[in-house]
């Protein structure tokens, strides 16, 4: 994934999404109601999925949650009614994400090991037809 591609490792992915998270908290507290900026909190999300430890992503979403609830007493004068729609929006959102990326990831380990386990067994079952051939030649 992305840390293959540009050789970042987890700490490295890890300091992108926490200061991307910093970011999105100024630019979500310094807007206005109505702009939706609580749902760019999404984006590091996805990128922590990229990483190996499930708990990670579950951190990251969760100071991601608090700070879009953290931010709506320091934006600007607004109606807090779009507030009360948007932000819980962007709260399932963040944790429809990782539902669904942890889900996935689950798959993939399933899918990896299953395959690990078939490649044994054809292994086991090409080793024993050629001890089965030379049984064979012997006799």
């Amino acid at each position: 994934m992305i840390m293959e591609k540009y050789d970042i490792g987890e700490k490295g992915i890890l300091s992108i999404c926490l200061i991307l998270i910093a970011a999105i908290f100024v630019v979500d507290a310094s807007t206005p109601s109505g702009y939706g900026g609580c749902f760019l909190y999404i984006l590091p999300v996805f990128l922590c999925l990229g990483l190996h430890n499930d708990r990670t992503v579950y951190g990251v979403a969760l100071i991601a949650t608090v700070l879009t609830i953290l931010a709506v007493p320091f934006e600007p004068s607004g109606t807090l009614s779009i507030d009360l729609f948007n932000r819980p929006i962007a709260i399932i959102g963040i944790w429809i994400v990782v539902s669904v990326g942890i889900q996935r990831r689950k798959f993939e380990r399933d899918i990896e090991k299953k395959a690990l386990e078939l490649a044994h067994t054809n292994a086991e079952l090409h080793g024993s037809e050629e001890q089965a051939s030379l049984d064979r030649e012997r006799h």
